[in-house]
């Protein structure tokens, strides 16, 4: 008894805010209280339902990567949509640092597939793992994982990586300088003439033969 005593008295902070996010007026409240109106369930025990069975549905449900991968992405696209809309600084940085370790974590995991997807409920992990960077706190797992281990290494190896893009784009830029020095001759060109005339015809045609069948009578006389 005591020990569901002391589990209450600390998961009530946590409620407080729930009951505080859901006073709060927009469409996700106005479905809500449309549901909890018809079912009679406070909408607290609605959401806390919802959470528990997408907890459940990432352990073992089929789809739970799919999942995973909206929760973990769509939240976070809309507040970074907020934070470019908003005149404060501070929640630019949170986000971006948040796409930064999302980004380095998918290529991680891109590279180690076939390992990781023998652990047991995977998506779940990951799942918790993302919201813990995503989490609206000061120090959430973004801030940590990249203060820790990204920026460091960022920072030692900046100059390398600057080269590489730089000698990279450079060699883009040289390709597509190419194709369109390419595409540009082979259009004056006598070919390019005949091809650009022919598909000029080609065009005019089609659409004489769409104006005809549009004003053609629905109904003929026999």
């Amino acid at each position: 008894a005591e020990t569901s005593v002391t589990e209450l008295t600390a998961l009530a902070p946590y409620m407080e805010k729930l009951d505080v996010a859901l006073a709060e007026k927009n469409i996700v409240t106005d479905y809500l209280a449309m549901a909890e109106e018809k079912s009679g369930v406070p909408k607290r025990n609605i959401v806390l339902g919802a959470g528990v069975l997408t907890v459940i549905w990432l352990a073992i449900g089929v789809g739970s990567s799919l999942l995973c991968s909206v929760i973990c992405f769509i939240y976070p696209a809309y507040k970074s949509f907020k934070a470019v809309e908003s005149t404060r600084g501070d929640d630019d940085t949170q986000w971006l640092t948040y796409w930064i370790v999302y980004s380095t974590f998918n290529i991680m995991e891109y590279f180690t597939d076939l390992l990781l997807f023998w652990i047991p409920m995977y998506n779940l992990l990951k799942c918790c793992f993302l919201l813990w960077c995503m989490w609206p706190v000061e120090n959430n797992g973004s801030t940590i994982v990249y203060m820790k281990l990204l920026r460091p290494f960022l920072l030692k190896n900046e100059s390398k990586i600057d080269a590489k893009l730089n000698k990279v784009t450079g060699q883009v830029n040289k390709y597509v300088a190419d194709a369109q020095r390419e595409a540009s001759t082979f259009a004056n060109s006598d070919a390019g003439q005949l091809l650009a005339g022919t598909a000029a015809v080609a065009a005019q045609n089609a659409s004489k033969q769409i104006d005809d069948a549009m004003t053609e009578p629905k109904d003929k006389e026999i």
